[in-house]
């Protein structure tokens, strides 16, 4: 029993070590390069950690207006200053910004997005992700303004996609007849923005 266990021990060891060597390896040949998307294991785990780090009294928090199919509309200019930089006017993450993060943004019509909690989503606006490039936005928004954030992201699904070419344009199905607001203050999280045409 105790070759067994010395056995057991020296191969657990050996198999740690080449595991960091490996690792070891890939960073030193650029392996933290944000030029390439993360491989499948790293994905994996990238997942099951954010999964990991939403408490499960957060992820079960539920949408005041689950119920209001409109309210979508009250954060479509909000969105549209704060997010779609990076997420684009179709939540689809195809802009400038988005296309070259790593881990890349992602699609908030997706599968992955969509198949959150809406609890999930709000502790994920409210705090961010680390390692990523999306902030925590508690000290910008309030949690009114989040869940009417929530509300928008449940509507990406039904926002046409916008071919790539005319991203940077912050146009899409549902601006005719609504004039953007810019009367918030500077902040970190808020830089100015030239007016949308």
């Amino acid at each position: 029993m105790a070759r067994f266990l010395r056995d057991a021990v020296i191969t657990i060891v050996v198999l740690v070590v080449i595991a960091v060597l490996v690792a070891y390896g890939a960073v030193a040949n650029g392996g933290m390069t944000a030029d390439a998307q993360p491989g499948p294991i790293e994905r994996a785990v990238a997942g099951r950690l954010l999964r990991l780090s939403i408490p499960a009294d957060a992820s079960a928090l539920k949408n005041p207006f689950a119920n209001d199919a409109e309210m979508w509309r009250q954060a479509e200019d909000h969105y549209g200053d704060h997010c779609a930089p990076c997420h684009g006017d179709d939540g689809r993450g195809r802009t400038d910004l988005g296309e070259y993060m790593y881990p890349k943004v992602p699609d908030l019509a997706g599968a992955a997005v969509q198949r959150q909690s809406d609890g999930a989503l709000f502790y994920i606006i409210q705090n961010g992700v680390r390692w990523t490039g999306m902030p925590g936005w508690k000290l910008e928004h309030t949690p009114e303004e989040t869940w009417k954030l929530v509300s928008f992201i449940r509507h990406v699904p039904q926002i046409t996609p916008i071919e790539p070419s005319t991203h940077g344009a912050h146009h899409h199905e549902h601006d005719e007849g609504h004039e953007p607001h810019h009367d918030e203050p500077e902040h970190p999280h808020n830089p100015p923005r030239p007016p949308r045409e």
